[in-house]
């Protein structure tokens, strides 16, 4: 009897515990879902650019939430004249958020000429490697989608699978970021792919501030006016133009990076602060450091922000280490591949040359890839007398690497692959349009950073 009474208690106790066990599980499992903090409603016309495919909202795969930290929203105020009303007040005030650990990531620029400034951001985004938080149809150039969310964020946007009315696969738009948060938000795109998100806090504080100020506006209407510009029927006009262009360009991207500084260094709000930091790519000046330095103030327990001074301390001491490779320093040679996985060296393609050019480049970097015309121009013109281009691209996706190669059709040597490969680490290259005019016979390092007609005038000096 005894022995029964004992087994049952046993069997009892065992049942409790799994009892237990289970209920801490199912807990366990409630509080690892995150709180849903509203709803975006976001309506899209791409039908300048894409009448049809699909638009696809997504973070890189590696951008992993680190849980809810000490940034919280701001309560957001009823502003009848951009369109934010209660609802969306009530779904975002007072409330924690997390925000995930992403990198800023340049915006994709179309058409256009180069900065001869680099961008400060090295990580790029890909299709393949990303988590898709939403996708809809495009239909007749509109789109509609609804995302429960959970947390407000930078994410990126692709355009996939887009046919032109001549039958032809278009190329996806990319790097293209906007905030996710709660409310009804449009989305409008130009011509050139550039676009405009509408309706929300954190874009207009974010981006918007900037985008859509009249010294922007203008300041793009008169880029894209330069861009129909009857081409000058002479070489020196030509070049004049193509000059115009980039400092037209080179004012655009300036507007952009002040009114950055003046979101990551003047709002109340540290969420939007940190969110502006998280989607700068281009920096003039140096006032990176010192934003990151007051928002740290503002949320010292925030892991991205400590995280993001470390990064920026690293990228100081490699902006330190590439000033010293100097005009007149011998190049550095460094193994490669190139598209087909063949390994290069430098070295063997400066012996069949007498002026390189070392271009590192990136397919989302928008002032890389509008310098690419005039670089063929001047490559078609000094080609025969012993000038040469190496391209190098910090891509991390070969896909996007391959997709770029093929859009610019580039005549050179083209060769990568990613920011942590030989030759980026060996030239302490810290952000893209980079790029080294040095003389092939006797290895030593012409010019820094050439664009425009500073590339035109070295060659002009040396080979005419």
């Amino acid at each position: 009897m005894k022995k029964t009474l004992l087994n049952s208690f046993v069997f009892l106790v065992a049942l409790a515990i799994s009892a237990s066990s289970s209920a801490d599980v199912e807990k366990t499992d409630v509080e690892a879902e995150p709180a849903k903090i509203g709803t975006m409603k976001l309506e899209g016309d791409t039908s300048a650019v894409y009448t049809n495919g699909r638009i696809q909202i997504f973070v890189p795969a590696e951008d992993k939430p680190t849980g809810v930290v000490s940034i919280a929203a701001a309560p957001t105020t009823q502003d009848k004249s951009n369109g934010e009303g209660s609802s969306q007040a009530s779904s975002t005030s007072g409330q924690s958020v997390k925000v995930g650990s992403s990198m800023a990531t340049p915006v994709s620029m179309s058409a256009g000429k180069s900065s001869t400034l680099a961008a400060t951001s090295m990580a790029s985004s890909n299709q393949r490697g990303s988590n898709v938080l939403v996708e809809a149809p495009i239909v007749d150039g509109k789109f509609s989608l609804t995302y429960e969310l959970d947390e407000i964020r930078a994410v990126y946007f692709y355009v996939l699978d887009s046919i032109s009315p001549s039958g032809m696969r278009m190329a996806p738009v990319k790097g293209q970021q906007f905030i996710v948060e709660p409310g009804e938000l449009t989305l409008t795109m130009d011509e050139r792919a550039r676009f405009v998100v509408e309706g929300g806090k954190y874009n207009d504080a974010v981006f918007n501030s900037w985008k859509t100020s009249t010294e922007y506006v203008e300041a793009d209407r008169d880029y894209k006016a330069m861009l129909k510009e009857p081409e000058s029927e002479t070489d020196e006009g030509r070049k004049a133009q193509a000059e115009a262009r980039r400092l037209q360009f080179e004012k655009i991207l300036k507007i952009e990076s002040d009114g950055r500084m003046t979101v990551a260094m003047n709002d109340p709000d540290p969420l939007t602060r940190r969110l502006t930091l998280e989607t700068t790519w281009l920096v003039m000046g140096n006032w990176m450091s010192e934003a990151l330095a007051e928002l740290k103030e503002m949320a010292p327990e925030d892991p991205w922000v400590a995280q993001r001074i470390e990064q920026d301390k690293k990228r100081q001491e490699l902006a330190a280490k590439r000033d010293k490779i100097a005009v007149g320093t011998p190049i550095v040679d460094f193994d490669a591949v190139d598209l087909d996985g063949s390994p290069v060296k430098l070295s063997d393609i400066q012996q069949d040359s007498k002026l390189v050019l070392l271009e590192f480049w990136a397919s989302w970097c928008g002032p890389c890839r509008t310098e690419i015309p005039h670089l063929k121009e001047a490559y078609g013109k000094f080609k025969e007398q012993g000038f040469e281009i190496v391209s190098y691209t910090i891509d991390e996706s070969q896909e996007a690497w391959e997709l770029a190669s093929e859009e610019e059709s580039l005549p050179w040597p083209n060769l990568g692959i990613g920011p942590d490969s030989e030759a980026p680490t060996k030239y302490s290259v810290t952000g893209v349009p980079y790029n080294l005019l040095f003389n092939a016979e006797t290895g030593e390092i012409v010019k820094k950073n050439l664009r425009g007609l500073q590339l035109d005038e070295e060659l002009s000096k040396f080979f005419l």
